[in-house]
């Protein structure tokens, strides 16, 4: 059997534990921190060894997003908003709601999550890492 994912890899300043760990609070799951700048090979300042070099965010045992801190001095670039993250819930409108409230806190709210006219719940928002969030919660058809 071939699989093919997708999987979103966020680039932090320093802050890629902080942020994983605030994506787990507002969606569950698990913070894997697979590896730091420890490593000798990384040649990375002393100041910058406990900083996570690659880590992922298991939900249901399904890895959702990997997450990595920039080597110092590597520019990164805060998202455009021409791609969006999309979370979709299904079976429970206020874990829905809660995901996006958590995720907007110390962020941007844009589009209220509320009912769409399409039937479904809707909302978008930037988070305090600069991230742009679609929450979606999908009615039963």
């Amino acid at each position: 059997m071939h699989t093919v994912k997708v999987i979103p890899y966020f680039m932090f300043e320093g802050d890629c534990e902080e942020a994983l760990h605030f994506y787990q609070t507002a969606l569950g799951g698990e913070v894997v921190v697979q590896s730091r700048y420890d490593n000798p090979n990384m040649n990375a300042p002393e100041n910058y060894k406990n900083k996570v070099l690659h880590a992922r965010l298991l939900i249901d045992g399904v890895i959702v997003l990997y997450g990595s801190d920039a080597f110092p001095g590597k520019p990164v670039h805060k998202t455009s908003g021409d791609i969006s993250i999309s979370v979709v819930f299904t079976g429970d409108l206020e874990k829905a709601k809660k995901a996006y409230d958590l995720l907007a806190t110390g962020g941007k709210a844009g589009m209220a999550f509320a009912k769409q006219f399409w039937g479904d719940w809707h909302g978008g928002l930037t988070d305090r890492y600069g991230m742009h969030w679609n929450v979606n919660f999908e009615e039963p058809r």
